[in-house]
């Protein structure tokens, strides 16, 4: 058994997943026409319909929705290329992107199968996220893991060198500790999206019920933690 204090410096990690309790559902719109009006035309009528939907969610007193947007419609031309460079007449294209959150998870299924029924209306990606409040609470609890990892891991120390009394001296975030020579740590690792799963058809409306699963969101927390044991 050391006679003096032993100093012992550790890494503490934990990670956990956690459920999200938000969903961001990322729209598209898009037409091309021969002429302006035959893309910009469908495009505002789809656009208005998009609109529509989103405000009988918003009037919805359950309140599912936390934010919303929908971008004007853009309107631009181009002229499709021709192996022998040949002037070809121009097409017009007529897009506008949207975003709808989500407080209500169990209301993105039903949103998504019903904007799938809009014309030029694509959804691009469903983007699962936890609050600033709930992540904080997450990170909080993951973080404490890992100081009581690093506690573990000096008490093994202590215990092999044979030591009864162990005594936190220095804690930090990784790197803090030993300027230099930090390890590479990355940030929480957050994972989004799991979706599809084909049920079986709709009775409404003849097309498959959509079937959503979100992914927990994984994060980390690592640490550094020095101790005397003696």
């Amino acid at each position: 058994m050391p006679t003096n204090p032993v100093t012992i410096t550790v890494t503490g990690h934990a990670e956990r997943s956690f459920m999200p309790n938000r969903c961001v559902v990322r729209l598209n719109i898009a037409f091309d026409g021969a002429t302006r009006a035959e893309a910009a035309d469908p495009a505002a009528k789809s656009a208005a319909a998009l609109a529509e939907l989103i405000q009988e969610l918003e009037n919805n007193s359950a309140r599912l929705l936390r934010r919303t947007s929908i971008d004007q419609v853009q309107h631009t031309r181009y002229r499709p290329y021709h192996p022998q460079g040949k002037k070809l007449p121009w097409n017009y294209r007529s897009t506008a992107t949207g975003s709808v959150t989500f407080r209500d998870l169990d209301a993105v299924v039903s949103f998504v199968d019903r904007v799938s029924a809009i014309e030029g209306v694509d959804v691009g990606h469903l983007q699962w996220t936890l609050t600033r409040k709930a992540h904080a609470k997450a990170l909080t609890r993951v973080r404490d893991l890992a100081v009581r990892d690093a506690l573990a891991k000096a008490k093994g120390y202590t215990q092999s060198l044979g030591c009864k009394r162990i005594e936190a001296v220095a804690l930090a975030d990784p790197g803090m500790l030993n300027p230099g020579q930090r390890p590479d740590y990355g940030p929480p690792a957050v994972r989004m999206m799991a979706a599809s799963a084909a049920a079986p058809d709709s009775a409404d409306t003849g097309r498959p019920a959509i079937e959503l699963t979100p992914e927990r969101i994984g994060i980390s927390a690592d640490v550094e933690a020095r101790f005397e044991a003696s």
